[in-house]
């Protein structure tokens, strides 16, 4: 059974808002449950005040190659995040920024792999079908699939460090990109200057 993913374009404008930290994130998981008990590592940020306030400090760690003040919060010998009880986020109303910004539709709106991911999450992933009624839909999900099929075909021309290893969090800077890839491909500069421009106006820290 296909599950409404919204309107391509209206999703997008969120989803960008959210990734700005400006939105609160509006994901319809129903009852799935898959992020919270797939094995995940959670960021969480020095803005997450909210976040810190109830996790337990004792659950949190040092981000490996991250400045200071960012930390990890692991997971259960069953794979669930330690904040997931009872069937539910026991913190939701103060869930950190990762969390209001994962959003499983990513993966779909640009076609990624998702092997690494759980069968939960993977299922998820095959029934959202997004709708193309307004008329910049269409044109916005081509531009973040050419940003997520540049990105795979250049990977080894951007700068060291600059590109994510997981093939969600390159789904992610897809998206954050596509703006870029709305003009036709003829008016873009060589390979080499398009890879500064997204650099220098999509830094990665």
């Amino acid at each position: 059974m296909q599950i409404d993913a919204g309107e391509f374009s209206h999703w997008l404008d969120d989803f960008v808002t959210t990734m700005k930290g400006k939105g609160q994130g509006n994901v319809p998981c129903g009852d799935c449950t898959g992020c919270c008990t797939s094995s995940k590592f959670i960021l969480i940020r020095p803005n997450d005040i909210g976040a810190r306030e109830v996790i337990p400090h004792d659950l949190l760690f040092s981000a490996p190659g991250l400045p200071a003040g960012y930390q990890l919060m692991g997971y259960d010998e069953q794979g669930h995040c330690p904040m997931f009880k009872h069937g539910q986020c026991s913190i939701y109303m103060e869930r950190p920024e990762t969390c209001r910004q994962y959003d499983c539709r990513v993966m779909a709106a640009t076609q990624a792999n998702t092997e690494v991911e759980s069968t939960i999450i993977q299922q998820r992933i095959k029934t959202w079908e997004f709708r193309y009624q307004e008329n910049d839909s269409q044109l916005k999900a081509n531009a973040v699939l050419k940003a997520m099929t540049f990105i795979k075909q250049h990977e080894l021309l951007f700068p060291m460090n600059y590109l994510p290893s997981m093939e969600s969090q390159r789904a992610a800077l897809a998206i954050r990109i596509h703006s870029l890839f709305l003009q036709p491909r003829n008016t873009w500069p060589s390979v080499s200057e398009f890879i500064k421009n997204i650099v220098s106006q999509y830094p990665t820290s």
